[in-house]
């Protein structure tokens, strides 16, 4: 049992931030091996053409040989940043106040076979590692990695982790391949989920090709910069299709979360959708409700990265975009665009604050609303 882990008081603090975005990473890839089937260890690793991961793509500005992690997250004994569940709960959960912490691993592939497996062996790998042997506080809330090319496949390995005690929700790659998210092709995916309780949220991965990160009308992105910048424009069409191609009417126990593109596009997006829905209802008659509701009432988006703006303003923009109950708040530890709480709260208006950091994550996931405090903790504020 890790430091951290040796709880020395049973102490119960109230759960004042959930983070809805961290990433864990094996510590090296002979760990990860060893939860992998065996015929498949040496087809997938090394990377070969199943994997093609580009850490080049996707640097830290201050140090290339940290790839995309924050500089002060290498752990003290060594090692990669993300590794050690012992030091990620000092950094997250005791020093920056954070109750509960979702994770998300990076992990996708060319091949759908290997996708599939690889995916499942990094589920293998993170509920023994950090949801298991690291996670006796219970503070940890794991994610079933699933490869969207293979729905059915999918469908079966969230009945396999669903009901583990700290799985909270499904998660998928946006990157795929062409195929809309309200595409009847996700049906076994959204079935499976649904009826677990289990929302579906997607994050972009970044270890397929350069060319596949993500296609855009006008050709590939030429720098890291210019796909960061325009990640939003992925989830603005998985979104439409979710509304316009009936997902929600299909699955009306879907839930589906969009991670890390931020959300101030969300607003404007719901508003032409509405226009465009109100013009051409006699086009859309599998649409029964205003666009804009179905989003209120199906889909939620993480926080990271926040708008770099006018506070002022910007608590404005929140407030006119009456977004509060479809918001919750991220980090992205341990990227460098990490999002502190502390920074975060402040931007919020005030009568927003305690949804977004706390409540609409605890009703969506179904979190307690205390937990044990570790040593040296002290009670988080969002006021």
């Amino acid at each position: 049992m890790t430091t951290i882990e040796r709880v020395e008081t049973q102490t119960e603090i109230a759960v004042a931030i959930v983070d809805t975005d961290v990433h864990p990473m094996p510590v090296s890839t002979d760990v990860l091996k060893s939860y992998a089937p065996a015929d498949w260890v040496d087809k997938i690793w090394p990377t070969g053409n199943a994997v093609t991961p580009l850490p080049h793509f996707y640097d830290t500005p201050d140090s290339f040989k940290t790839f995309s992690m924050r500089v002060d997250a290498a752990p003290p004994g060594g090692g990669f940043a993300g590794t050690d569940p012992d030091y990620a709960a000092k950094q997250l959960l005791v020093d920056a106040g954070v109750g509960i912490a979702t994770l998300e691993p990076m992990c996708d592939a060319q091949l759908p076979q290997a996708e599939h497996v690889l995916k499942s062996t990094y589920n293998d790998w993170l509920a023994d590692v950090w949801l298991d042997r690291n996670n006796a506080h219970g503070r940890w809330r794991g994610s079933i990695s699933v490869s969207a090319q293979v729905p059915e496949q999918a469908a079966r390995e969230i009945h396999r982790w669903a009901g583990h005690p700290y799985m909270a929700q499904v998660l998928m790659t946006p990157q795929t391949r062409g195929i809309p998210f309200g595409n009847p092709h996700f049906d076994p995916l959204y079935a499976a989920a649904a009826a677990n309780g289990l929302p579906v949220a997607t994050h972009l991965m970044g270890q397929t090709p350069f060319e596949l990160i993500p296609i855009y009308p006008v050709g590939n992105p030429a720098h890291w910069h210019d796909f960061f910048a325009s990640w939003p424009l992925l989830y603005v069409s998985h979104l439409m299709s979710l509304v316009f191609d009936g997902a929600f009417d299909r699955h009306p126990d879907l839930r589906v979360v969009f991670v890390e593109g931020g959300f101030t596009w969300a607003m404007p997006v719901m508003w032409r959708m509405d226009r465009i829905w109100e013009a051409r209802r006699a086009d859309l008659p599998h649409v029964r409700r205003r666009p804009s509701d179905y989003v209120r009432e199906h889909v939620r988006f993480t926080t990271q990265p926040l708008e770099d703006t006018d506070v002022t303003q910007f608590r404005e923009y929140m407030e006119m975009m009456d977004l509060g109950d479809n918001l919750m708040f991220s980090t992205d530890y341990p990227h460098w665009s990490y999002d502190a709480p502390t920074y975060a709260v402040n931007r919020f208006p005030a009568a927003q604050r305690e949804r977004i950091m706390r409540g609409n994550a605890t009703a969506l996931y179904g979190l307690p609303s205390t937990v044990t405090a570790l040593p040296g903790e002290r009670p988080a504020s969002t006021a």
